[in-house]
């Protein structure tokens, strides 16, 4: 029997050591796991905040790019108005949903006491 408990002490060292390196690496590799985790977290959530940034930006240059446009339409007016009595307003058509006479200056005018618009490509002097 003193055999036996010899043979087992001899063994439950190595075991002891095993057991708690399995436990230890389960530990260790959980904790990599979750890191891995959160990184990928972290990653999403700043293309989703590079995405929001580079849709604000767009919006912007597009808000500038129609006020700009706007104004170009608006110094037409007064020439426009010299040129016909019937013309009452300007303003700048950008971009439709429907793609018609987009990105283009839309004169306002009078005829038979009616308010119409036309965009200015299409104005033209009655002969």
């Amino acid at each position: 029997m003193s055999n036996l408990i010899e043979k087992l002490s001899k063994l439950s060292l190595p075991v002891v050591i095993l057991i708690a390196s399995i436990t230890l690496g389960g530990f260790y590799y959980a904790s990599q796991v979750n890191k891995q985790k959160s990184i990928e977290r972290q990653q999403i959530l700043k293309q989703m905040e590079d995405r929001r940034i580079e849709d604000v930006r767009t919006e912007k240059e597009k808000a500038d790019e129609t006020f700009a446009n706007n104004l170009k339409c608006q110094a037409l007016l007064k020439d426009l108005k010299q040129r016909w009595s019937n013309v009452v307003g300007i303003y700048y058509q950008g971009k439709t949903d429907f793609g018609f006479r987009e990105n283009t200056c839309i004169v306002k005018y009078t005829k038979n006491g009616e308010v119409l618009e036309g965009a200015i490509e299409d104005m033209q002097d009655i002969k």
